[in-house]
């Protein structure tokens, strides 16, 4: 064999080589990109959650699937590592303001539960799923259904999830603030959710007959401070 074919040869496993791992990483940050977009549909719909995701990125993401595709690996292979710093950020964007949203929705609903347990208005199934949700973001399971569907699908999946989860939410928060709804005992109800504590002192003659008269007063604690 002469030394130009086997450097021939060689260069051809090198780029072949090349290829696959310019190819998983392309995946892997493309599979970053996408379910960040999911998330982020899924959350403003279920958490009201308000945020951008930089239209740079999912171009770049794209223009680097156009060089795999097009088998121009010198540039995919100059621009990939900058790639995934942008993507990776992006990521952590999101994903640290839904934490923040989830952590906020979740000590109501913990709250929701305490309340539900004595008063039992609400399915604690559905009081459970939303908590679920909201504990451990297992999301993926209600949107990749095993299938190859497009983004597109994805995001409206991704979309009706998140709406039905909030209606869910915002039911089972209706039927618990149902009864003391435009009542004085409407502030208090909501301030315990949150883990407030009242004393006597700060209420008025109005909210204590009115709690005289509910469903809280067995469950209403004294205590001294």
């Amino acid at each position: 064999m002469s030394s130009k074919s086997f450097e021939q040869r060689l260069e051809k496993v090198y780029k072949k080589y090349q290829h696959s791992e310019l190819e998983n990483r392309l995946n892997d940050v493309a599979q970053t990109m996408e379910e960040t977009v999911l998330q982020r549909v899924l959350a403003e719909e279920f958490l009201h959650t308000d945020i951008e995701i930089d239209e740079r990125a999912k171009e770049a993401v794209e223009d680097a699937k156009a060089h795999l595709n097009d088998g121009d690996l010198d540039s995919l292979s100059e621009e990939i590592e900058e790639l995934e710093q942008m993507v990776d950020e992006e990521e952590r964007k999101v994903d640290n303001r839904i934490q923040e949203a989830r952590i906020s929705m979740s000590k109501k609903m913990n709250g929701m539960q305490r309340l539900n347990q004595r008063v039992e208005r609400v399915s604690e199934i559905k009081l459970e799923s939303i908590a679920s949700l909201l504990d451990d973001w297992n999301w993926k399971e209600q949107v990749y259904r095993n299938d190859d569907a497009a983004i597109e699908t994805l995001k409206d999946r991704s979309r009706e999830y998140g709406s039905d989860m909030r209606r869910f939410y915002e039911e089972a928060k209706a039927d618990l603030f149902g009864p003391y709804k435009d009542t004085p005992l409407e502030g208090i109800v909501d301030g315990l959710l949150d883990d407030e504590r009242f004393a006597l002192d700060d209420l008025s003659d109005a909210q204590l007959q009115q709690l005289r008269d509910s469903d809280l007063e067995e469950h209403v604690e004294l205590s001294l401070s």
